[in-house]
């Protein structure tokens, strides 16, 4: 690596500061962030709707591994009761953005995991739609 390069790690900490960047970061498409400029008004998502989404996707770290927060670690991190979690996931399931799934652990109901292929779609058919002005180049593009 030359004197004028930097590693993403090393923009993070520059960028936000050590400490935060060693609390992590995760990955948020900028379509998820600017969804209600792409739909019909009808199916625009709440400010704890859109938030709800973020924080799935901020616990979403490989593919096959489905997030599974407690209702009450979602209402914590979004600022609201579980009561207005429970109502937005169920519009989620609704619109549909998220399949809920149960989960047991040891034979006992544990908190439920959360599918996002159907975001994952929707934000396809609005990146198809919606192409950016500038795209950013991806590592397997690279030549």
């Amino acid at each position: 690596m030359s004197d004028g390069e930097s590693t993403k790690a090393d923009d993070i900490v520059l960028k936000w500061g050590r400490d935060v960047a060693a609390a992590g970061f995760a990955q948020v498409p900028n379509y998820l962030l600017r969804f209600n400029q792409f739909t019909s008004e009808e199916d625009r998502l709440s400010a704890t709707e859109l938030l709800l989404l973020v924080e799935l996707a901020g616990t979403w770290w490989k593919k096959d591994d489905l997030p599974f927060p407690s209702m009450k670690t979602l209402a914590v991190r979004c600022g609201t009761s579980e009561r207005q979690v429970l109502r937005a996931i169920k519009r989620l399931e609704e619109i549909p953005l998220v399949k809920r799934i149960s989960r047991k652990k040891k034979g006992i109901i544990a908190s439920n995991a959360y599918d996002l292929s159907p975001l994952v779609e929707v934000l396809q058919v609005v990146a198809e739609s919606y192409p950016p002005e500038r795209r950013r180049k991806l590592r397997d593009e690279e030549s």
